[in-house]
């Protein structure tokens, strides 16, 4: 049977939603957190150490975004847990893909995503779709919940997200969208924590049309690399951006669609920058670009439900677009990841569509802002 995300509904202000939000996704949030605490003990990172690279993250949060801050520690207060472990929640990549004591055989925490926009001109019904394959731990499916936020003071947010994390996929009430694909280069971890990937993504939802946030994802300090995509359905405009510590590579759609996979590919980063992730999956060199071909020769206009199909594609299995578990036992790098959910969204209708462990299950469920 599949795994279906509990949808939570959250209002008021940061430390009463957080409150809420952690009682509300407190058997899932610990799920999580022992998923990792696993993880990082396999890989020779004591619990005390990943902690304690936690705190420096609550040091840079209350001083940059307090308003995460307020709400991180609801979160904690409402799970009944430290603060620290939902700072592992939100923080997990800034940990995993450095720091001093950096987890040994790197090359088997393989954080994936094949990620696609497709602009108006290319849907069947005139919207822009905006979708992604979310490759990770399978375990991770059980922590994840799905957030309906109200607010009063700027547009309301639905995203999918490991439970404690503050966003991961998701829209606005004003038609912006974000998703998120890791990447790995060699300025990582050369500056001090900056905003974690998690909070990132929920600061540009938050901040309200497609402008703002743009210029909210360019403030925020960045620890990690990262390739994020921003579409905004009102516009029917989508760019992506590849993003290290220091630099922002920007990219805007080619033709009726843009996709992107786990590797720097805008020409300026490709030169500048010392690309590590592709070490950890060779298999991006080509996911983005099948997945590209796969949606312009398909549907000469396309829905989420063609979308899905593209998602779906098993070419190179278990390391293609959509990846499975099965089929890696033996081998000296076998990836941990498989997909752990497709995430398929039309942030102009309000609809997010999700399908957990889809090299599993065909049920998808259907979120609404509305």
């Amino acid at each position: 049977m599949a795994i279906v995300p509990k949808l939570i509904e959250l209002e008021g202000p940061p430390l009463e939603r957080g409150r809420a939000y952690g009682r509300a996704a407190d058997t899932q949030l610990r799920h999580g957190l022992g998923v990792y605490r696993k993880l990082f003990e396999e890989h020779r990172l004591g619990w005390d150490s990943v902690l304690s690279y936690a705190a420096e993250l609550r040091e840079s949060l209350a001083k940059r975004v307090p308003e995460a801050m307020d709400e991180l520690a609801g979160i904690a207060e409402g799970a009944g847990v430290q603060l620290e472990e939902v700072l592992v929640i939100n923080g997990r990549s800034e940990i995993i893909n450095l720091h001093a004591q950096r987890p040994k055989d790197t090359s088997k925490l393989d954080d994936g995503c094949t990620s696609a926009v497709v602009l108006p001109e290319m849907s069947e019904n005139g919207q822009l779709l905006h979708v992604q394959n979310w490759d990770w731990l399978p375990d991770c499916a059980e922590s994840t919940v799905v957030l309906k936020i109200r607010r009063d003071d700027g547009p309301d947010v639905l995203t999918f997200v490991e439970a404690g994390g503050l966003a991961r996929a998701g829209f606005n009430s004003e038609g912006v969208a974000i998703t998120g694909n890791n990447l790995v280069c060699a300025q990582d971890g050369t500056a001090p924590f900056g905003v974690p990937l998690s909070v990132i993504r929920r600061r540009v939802l938050e901040a309200g049309g497609y402008s703002k946030a743009l210029t909210e994802l360019y403030l925020l300090p960045r620890t990690v690399s990262n390739n994020m995509t921003v579409s905004c359905a009102k516009s029917g405009d989508c760019l992506n951006f590849e993003t290290t510590p220091d630099r922002i590579y920007w990219q805007a759609p080619e033709g009726g669609c843009i996709t992107h996979a786990n590797h720097f590919t805008s020409p300026a980063a490709r030169v500048r920058e010392m690309d590590l992730g592709i070490a950890r999956g060779a298999d991006t060199l080509f996911r983005d670009r099948r997945l590209r071909g796969l949606i312009e020769k398909g549907a000469s206009k396309h829905t989420l439900d063609t979308l899905a199909e593209a998602l779906d594609d098993r070419f190179g299995a278990p390391r293609g677009i959509i990846r499975s578990p099965q089929g890696n036992e033996g081998e000296t790098n076998a990836y941990l990841s498989a997909t752990v959910a497709m995430v398929l969204m039309n942030a102009g209708a309000g609809e997010m569509r999700i399908r957990q462990l889809p090299y599993a299950h065909s049920e998808t469920t259907v979120f609404s802002l509305s």
